[in-house]
């Protein structure tokens, strides 16, 4: 609604909760111009006090600059909460990249780790040849480099942090190297080493596990 002035030299709009808002915040941005006049053009907002009328009052020569003003402004404000939450500081990133990522690789990270214990059960049994144990070096491995990176480095709690300074990848990392190192003593074909070498992978993938807010291995879900 727009009101008319008897004077007929200025238009006084309303404005929203929302419009009084940002009107507050430029308020330092219209000082730094010139003093408001109608033939300006530019808004002249009353009174002038540390606070924002509910109203703006321009002259007849700008009202539909005023009113395209006004309009960006509401628009601006209406999608300032969504910029804040997809771009924001740390939670902002924790609702939006982990949700995601559990739904993309909580499902391949799990076979992964029925892979795991399968070939587990093979070579606490001593049977280094069983094909449990090539299926997840074969398989289960090369994926699990891929969904569980990708899982972990989403557990950011700020975009500008890199990679290597992420809890969850430094548990990826040192679960990598553990079953590397699980890899070496099967080809060695000690059974005794690669049972060594397995029961401390299988401490490494519990860490990680937790890391990325998965159950232990215990879990019915890896059974």
């Amino acid at each position: 609604h727009i009101e008319r002035s008897e004077s007929a030299q200025f238009f006084i709009i309303p404005l929203s909760d929302a419009d009084v808002r940002l009107m507050t915040i430029s308020r330092a941005l219209l000082a730094l111009t010139a003093v408001a006049t109608p033939t300006a053009g530019l808004v002249r907002v009353a009174p002038t006090r540390t606070t924002v009328s509910s109203r703006v009052v321009v002259g007849e020569s700008t009202r539909k600059q005023a009113l395209l003003q006004l309009a960006t402004a509401s628009a601006v404000t209406c999608l300032a909460p969504l910029s804040a939450v997809a771009s924001g500081g740390a939670t902002a990133g924790r609702t939006t990249s982990i949700p995601t990522a559990k739904k993309r690789y909580y499902g391949r990270v799990t076979a992964d780790v029925k892979q795991f214990l399968a070939m587990g059960t093979a070579i606490r049994s001593g049977s280094l040849d069983d094909p449990r144990v090539a299926d997840f070096f074969a398989e289960g491995l090369e994926d699990f480099k891929t969904a569980g990176y990708l899982l972990a480095v989403a557990f950011k709690i700020d975009s500008r942090i890199p990679p290597d300074k992420i809890q969850q990848k430094r548990d990826h990392d040192a679960l990598m190297a553990s079953l590397d190192k699980l890899r070496g003593a099967l080809r060695g074909g000690d059974k005794q080493a690669a049972a060594d070498a397995y029961a401390t992978a299988l401490g490494k993938l519990e860490t990680y596990l937790a890391g990325v807010e998965l159950p232990p291995t215990s879990d019915s879900s890896f059974q």
